[in-house]
């Protein structure tokens, strides 16, 4: 049997996928598949995959755009390999990536287990820093999956989790957080490696950080999440709050800068009640400071006090 299946979701990624899939090419531990999942591209995808000759490319290509947790699906009902990995063709892993995944699987004598690395962020310039991934140990999973954002390239699953859990195509974003809390719920051993083996590439361009209606979005997905039924008896009120307070604040944010006084004032109250020492613990006074010039009365007597000096 074939070790690990990387599994690469992509859609108009020409320009980046190439580094994504050589990065795996030139992995120090070889026994693994590529699954390339073309989620309908229109640029030139499938012509610079087609110029990396390795009998280890599988290559499939939607004849429509599903959306990335229907790709994955798709990859892991074919995949061939002991363990599932993810890698996002705008990002890419470091040479050692698979055998330190190897070795823990190893030390921990081939526990049947869901296994994440620790990663750095990069920017598009190549500036590298690394990404915050505290000690899984001390906390509970429920809450680390909650706070920290553990992505799907960190991960490395053993097949038979995903015969029991896989992406729910109805949540298309933080789909790895939900994805990871229902493995949590079903008891699965979570099993954390403190080495930063793969790099995340903010592109100008990916959801997180080119997409106007993030915060709107996200807010939508993650009441979806927080309300399945084997997630509920799980998950801390406290972070469940937090999360919604951060997307909450975002948006007030948004229309403040917009001028729209009475969304401003309205989205930033919701966020202060769901939590109202700020998401990050400094918020709540931008929040105070954007709701007050959002009043008009209060906003007019600043103006003019600021005349009078």
């Amino acid at each position: 049997m074939i070790f690990f299946s990387i599994i690469i979701p992509t859609f108009n990624r020409a320009h980046s996928i190439d580094k994504a899939i050589k990065s795996l090419l030139n992995q120090t531990f070889q026994d693994f598949e590529i699954i390339i999942i073309d989620d309908s591209s229109s640029d030139n995808t499938f012509d610079v995959i087609k110029s990396i000759e390795d009998n280890r490319i599988v290559y499939f290509k939607n004849s429509q755009n599903q959306e990335r947790c229907i790709s994955r699906n798709k990859a892991i009902d074919i995949a061939k390999g002991e363990y599932i990995c993810f890698l996002d063709s705008d990002d890419y892993h470091l040479t050692n990536h698979l055998e330190t995944i190897y070795n823990s699987i190893k030390i921990n004598n081939f526990t049947k287990a869901f296994y994440f690395v620790n990663a750095w962020n990069e920017t598009e310039e190549g500036q590298r820093t690394e990404r915050t991934c505290p000690d899984f140990n001390k906390y509970d999973p429920f809450t680390y999956f909650l706070h920290f954002t553990v992505n799907p390239q960190r991960w490395a699953v053993h097949n038979s989790i995903f015969e029991k859990v896989k992406f729910d195509p109805e949540v298309i974003i933080c789909e790895d957080m939900d994805t990871s809390l229902r493995i949590a719920a079903k008891g699965y051993p979570i099993i954390q490696i403190n080495e930063r083996t793969t790099v995340y590439v903010a592109a100008a361009d990916s959801f997180t950080h080119g997409d106007k209606n993030k915060w709107e979005k996200e807010l939508f997905y993650l009441k979806r999440i927080f309300s399945k039924k084997e997630l509920l008896p799980f998950l801390p009120k406290k972070e469940k709050n937090r999360l919604i307070s951060m997307c909450y604040f975002h948006i007030s944010q948004k229309c403040f800068g917009a001028n729209r006084k009475l969304k401003t004032i309205l989205n930033g109250l919701i966020s202060l009640f769901y939590f109202p020492n700020g998401y990050n613990g400094k918020t709540n006074k931008i929040l105070f400071v954007s709701i007050l010039y959002s009043i008009p009365i209060v906003s007019s007597l600043i103006r003019f006090i600021k005349k009078m000096k």
